[in-house]
């Protein structure tokens, strides 16, 4: 019997930096002007949480990863190992 294994759930989600823009004020008949730079950066974060499948006195860990720009298949494996 393997005593070295885990049971680990893989979660990646991505944010994107941009203001978030809801509701202006402006005076009445003219249509307010936001300005901001487009610089569309996104920033991911992958989290894992484990369990050792033979020991439960172990414990659940949490470990995660940041990371600019988004996640492909390559990283997210390199993120597992």
């Amino acid at each position: 019997m393997n005593t070295r294994a885990w049971i680990v759930f893989l979660d990646e989600s991505g944010v994107s930096l941009l203001p978030q823009i809801r509701r202006t004020y402006a005076p009445r008949g003219r249509t307010p002007l936001l300005r901001y730079r487009l610089n569309w950066k996104r920033a991911s974060m992958a989290g894992a949480l484990g369990y050792h499948s033979t020991d439960p006195e172990r414990g659940a860990r949490l470990c995660f990863h940041l990371k600019p720009g988004s996640y492909d298949t390559t990283a997210l494996i390199e993120v597992l190992e």
